[in-house]
């Protein structure tokens, strides 16, 4: 690792240092007076000569006053305010983006009509039959039967996963329309799970019949430079199944989607991103495409400061995603276009790619001068919150353990802001040399590993040549005015959490111990107004929660519908959670808590544990154990 690396990683635990350095210079020089208030009668002289000059401001002072404010204006109205716009305005789009894929295609006119939909004979492992309904009903020729069909390759990574999860969302993806005609499915596995070969075997069995093709990669754990985590698991899988396109044609439909082990999306989701693709072939070409995110599964089954930390993490994805937004960064599940991935040369593998969304974002925006193409898909991605399969106070107390490990993952992902800082500095000096070829040469390695196919039931090695050509094309200038907007987010994400909380320890402990008669009036003007930003950010943050419960219900009820038109309704009871303003009010008390347990304390774990080691052992998020037989597809009705 170089110097200028080392030194990139460690910029927000810098900033921590350098934060905690002004704020005792600041407010240190009053240490003698903590215990001791200035007598009355004591002449000005005197005090001046004890306590110094309290007419005088310094440097540090100037500096903790101003960035201090600065820094609860950022946190506490332009963050809440622009997530209650994006919030608001993401609810709304949902409504219109229901029907848009059923009205330009035909294909989700939904109906009673059990003649006009397809279904499914599925036979569960006890030999019991029932049937899957496809969702949406074709009034057109297949999309399969265009000219050019735009495939979706959707990677599906696991370690260690239950089965029953995997089988789960297996069964939602095979109920869409488009999945027997245009998913091309990989079970992303890992070497180092046991269990991994037989888990995906006995999966592909079970769908072998739902899909255009579905199959899997094991990837190796003993693969110099890399790390594990999802990441280099998408990495692997990715360039596995760039063999399976080897002709410009299939590259350029070729849509690459990635997504966790129990999200569920929406075929509408597909479809939307199909009808763009079709109507703009040059722009999809470098596009990505981003969704929100919603935990409606098991939240009023978990802890509530757990509820309360993931609806907040999913504010924090959905306040980038707004029209006319210059940068939306995708959270947990997205979709590129192959030909994008390729020419920025894949998924990294090291360990400042743990946060493999925000990762490949900025990779495809550095790679590219910021000119690809970013567009939100209004069909959210619902998710299960992190759960303990314990009882009582153990389980709570397990459950809040594993969001907590979750959150340090998440911050981990502070590395990105040196990744940024450090690709930023390349592109001012003229030396981005990312190359298409690192990433295809390894695709084409001899000793590289390939996916296994199904074939008759048999495994079976697929090996077509490769014939990539490099597409790096010469780049335009970087949007000067993007590039802040950029860094702004990244200092939201990573440094906002940590800085907002030294400053309010920081003033509440010098108000505590130190007289106003020995504080600066610009300093008690500062603690004043700080103290009202922070109230005014506690009101917004809960009228936040107010729209969300509106955003929650609208996703939840279009997820229900859905299901159960497609006759997984009956399987997922208990997979379908509803919440109600008095229930759920402990949640707006809990904000305050949250944000300290979930954000502040891992993220200053995390940036300070950067000067020494950039390794986070990866820990798989526990997931709510299913009581439900998703059952085996076995052929078309």
């Amino acid at each position: 690792m170089g110097l200028v690396t080392r030194i990139c990683r460690c910029i927000p635990g810098f900033s921590i240092i350098l934060w905690v350095v002004i704020a005792y210079l600041a407010l240190g020089d009053r240490i003698p007076g903590w215990f001791a208030s200035p007598n009355p009668n004591e002449s000005a002289k005197n005090v001046k000569n004890t306590y110094g000059d309290l007419h005088h401001l310094t440097v540090s002072q100037g500096i903790y006053i101003v960035y201090s404010v600065l820094v609860h204006v950022l946190a506490c109205f332009a963050f809440p305010l622009r997530l209650i716009w994006s919030v608001w305005h993401m609810t709304d789009e949902i409504k219109t983006a229901k029907f848009e894929a059923a009205e330009e295609y035909a294909e989700t006119e939904f109906s009673d009509d059990k003649s006009s939909q397809h279904s499914l004979s599925v036979k569960s492992l006890s030999g019991t039959e029932s049937s899957i309904s496809r969702v949406g009903t074709p009034k057109i020729p297949s999309l399969s039967e265009s000219p050019e069909p735009v495939v979706h390759a959707i990677i599906l990574p696991s370690y260690k996963e239950d089965i029953d999860t995997l089988r789960e969302t297996l069964s939602v993806l095979a109920s869409h329309v488009l999945a027997k005609s245009n998913y091309d499915v990989y079970l992303a596995m890992e070497q180092r799970d046991p269990d991994a070969e037989s888990t995906a075997t006995q999966l592909i069995l079970v769908f072998a019949t739902s899909f255009r093709n579905i199959s899997f990669t094991l990837h190796p754990g003993d693969i110099s430079g890399e790390v594990a985590g999802k990441s280099s698991n998408v990495s692997w899988a990715a360039r596995q199944l760039s063999h399976n396109y080897v002709d410009s044609d299939s590259r350029k439909n070729c849509v690459i989607t990635v997504l966790d082990a129990d999200t569920h999306l929406s075929s509408n989701y597909f479809l939307l991103i199909t009808k763009f693709h079709r109507e703009n072939p040059t722009e999809a070409a470098t596009t990505l495409y981003c969704t929100p995110i919603i935990f409606d599964r098991n939240s009023n089954d978990v802890n509530p400061f757990v509820r309360v930390a993931d609806i907040f993490w999913c504010g924090a994805g959905i306040s980038g995603l707004y029209k006319g937004s210059p940068i939306m960064i995708p959270t947990s599940v997205y979709s590129i276009a192959m030909t994008l991935a390729g020419e920025v040369g894949g998924w990294d593998t090291g360990p400042e790619s743990i946060g493999e969304d925000l990762h490949m974002y900025l990779k495809c925006y550095f790679s590219s001068s910021g000119q690809f193409h970013t567009r939100i898909i209004y069909s959210p991605a619902s998710q299960s919150n992190v759960s303990s399969d314990l009882k009582g106070v153990s389980g709570a107390i397990n459950n809040l353990q594993a969001r907590y490990k979750q959150a340090m993952r998440h911050m981990w992902g502070s590395l990105d802001t040196g990744y940024a800082v450090e690709r930023a500095l390349q592109i001012l000096w003229k030396k981005n040399d990312e190359k298409l070829s690192s990433w295809l040469s390894r695709a084409s390695d001899p000793a590289d590993r390939v996916p296994r196919w199904v074939n008759d039931s048999n495994l079976t090695h697929f090996t077509p040549p490769n014939i990539y050509e490099d597409i790096n094309q010469p780049r335009t200038s970087f949007s000067k005015i993007n590039l802040i907007i950029l860094f702004h987010r990244l200092f939201e994400a990573h440094f906002l959490p940590s800085h907002l909380t030294i400053a309010l320890v920081s003033a509440v402990l010098y108000s505590t111990l130190v007289p106003p008669i020995l504080t600066h009036r610009w300093l008690l003007w500062s603690f004043g107004f700080n103290a009202t930003m922070r109230l005014i950010g506690f009101c917004l943050f809960s009228f936040y929660l107010f729209l969300y419960e509106s955003y929650h219900q609208l996703c939840v009820r279009t997820r229900e519908d859905e299901m159960k038109r497609a006759g997984l309704w009956d399987r997922m009871q208990g997979g379908f959670t509803h919440r109600t303003w008095k229930r759920n009010f402990i949640d707006y008390c809990l904000m305050p808590v949250t944000g300290t347990m979930f954000g502040t304390i891992p993220a200053v774990m995390a940036e300070i544990s950067h000067f020494w080691t950039d390794q986070l052992v990866y820990t798989v998020s526990a997931k709510p154990q299913l009581n439900r037989e998703i059952e085996k597809v076995v052929e078309m009705a």
